[in-house]
């Protein structure tokens, strides 16, 4: 094996030991004293079991799909569906916040202990209790009267009074993917990246955790940002971008602005127009597929799960924008809503900011200065901030 080779075997292993060092035994006891031992693993020091153990105890008959990431658990006359990196699970066609992502782990789903502690009892209709201290799950019998654990109605404010911890941040386009370039040449992508970067910071000044989708000019797969953001299990998803008119001179002069927007159908020509924008991007990923049939991709893709978190998304990209427009030297244009692929599979409140328009020569002259990439950074802070008070949640560590 050659020598880069082998540091490479090396370091995988090392990651792999490292992943399962957390590994406990959980002894699960069912209804007729029988025992299972399952391994535990613990995944950013929160405990996982394997779904296989569902196969024994719970007499559960499982499928799994590599191909899409997604497992199905049958038990007699219900369902349960899981996919990898995904926070919600679904029960009878009923979405459940499982608040940690199920994790793929040596070809293996891994869940949540929530999974088995509280969540499978609508689903297998018995009680069941678990001893952190001896480890020991014990299955029972019918339960005694305590009520299931709620599904997550739509647009029912999901996070409503929960603290906003993660964030990730998403700087678009970038490495071979320019994005839109203004009339003397200022590329999207740098623009999008400063601003992204900056936002971090003042984030991180707020006692925020920020992750970002990429902190240099490198290129990211749409699909990949929000994959990127369940497997964080972040609170929010924030999407920076700059718009750019169609390519008719009349339309380049005039177009200019702010705006905020949130996955949903588009409503408007201009969202319309905006979205495929942003959607362009994915020719960079699959050169034979190009854009076609772009809305067709969006929302066959459209989980829904998503549409719980449509309020919250609204609301965030409301305040954002109403910070845009008063700190901006760029009229606001408001709050729009369009099927942007980024925006698509965030199990999360996400927005995607379109900070002006690049294509128009006196916005791209703006957007060249380090003054107003801080100010748009500092608007979109600012909106986080307000939306949070809103709907009375913590920042970080406040």
């Amino acid at each position: 094996m050659r020598p880069r080779a082998a540091h490479l075997a090396l370091l995988l292993a090392v990651c792999l030991l490292a992943a399962a060092a957390g590994a406990q035994q959980v002894t699960v006891i069912d209804a007729k004293g029988r025992t299972t031992v399952l391994t535990s693993l613990r995944f950013e020091d929160h405990p996982y079991l394997p779904l296989s153990g569902l196969t024994g105890p719970w007499e559960a008959a499982g499928t799994w799909s590599e191909l899409e990431g997604r497992a199905e658990v049958k038990m007699p006359g219900r369902s349960l569906t899981l996919s990898a990196d995904n926070t919600f699970c679904q029960i009878d066609g009923k979405s459940y916040n499982l608040y940690y992502p199920v994790r793929l782990y040596q070809g293996e789903l891994w869940a949540p202990m929530e999974l088995f502690t509280r969540y499978l009892i609508p689903l297998w209709g018995r009680t069941i209790s678990y001893d952190e201290k001896t480890r020991r799950l014990s299955l029972g019998g019918l339960p005694a009267g305590a009520p299931p654990p709620q599904a997550a109605a739509k647009g029912s404010g999901a996070i409503e009074h929960r603290a906003i911890r993660k964030v990730v941040v998403d700087p678009g386009h970038g490495g071979k993917d320019p994005g839109a370039v203004g009339p003397t040449g200022l590329k999207e992508k740098d623009v999008n990246l400063e601003v992204g970067l900056r936002l971090k910071a003042i984030l991180e000044d707020m006692g925020l955790l920020v992750v970002m989708t990429r902190d240099d000019d490198t290129f990211v797969p749409l699909s990949g940002r929000t994959a990127l953001a369940n497997r964080e299990a972040a609170d929010i998803f924030i999407s920076i971008h700059c718009n750019a008119a169609p390519r008719k001179k009349r339309a380049r002069a005039s177009m200019r602005g702010s705006e905020t927007y949130f996955l949903s159908l588009a409503k408007t020509d201009d969202a319309r127009a905006a979205a495929a924008l942003e959607n362009a991007a994915i020719q960079f990923e699959q050169p034979d597929n190009k854009t076609k049939n772009m809305d067709e991709v969006q929302f066959i893709l459209w989980d829904m799960v998503q549409n719980q978190y449509l309020t919250e998304s609204s609301d965030l990209a409301e305040y954002v924008q109403e910070a845009l427009g008063s700190s901006l030297p760029f009229p606001s244009r408001g709050v729009n809503q369009a099927g942007f692929y980024v925006l698509n599979g965030a199990y999360m409140p996400a927005i995607l900011v379109e900070s002006a328009f690049i294509s128009h020569k006196d916005e791209e002259a703006l957007l060249k200065k380090s003054d107003t990439r801080r100010k748009i950074a500092q608007a979109v802070a600012k909106g986080l901030a307000n939306f949070a008070r809103r709907h009375q949640m913590k920042l970080g560590g406040e």
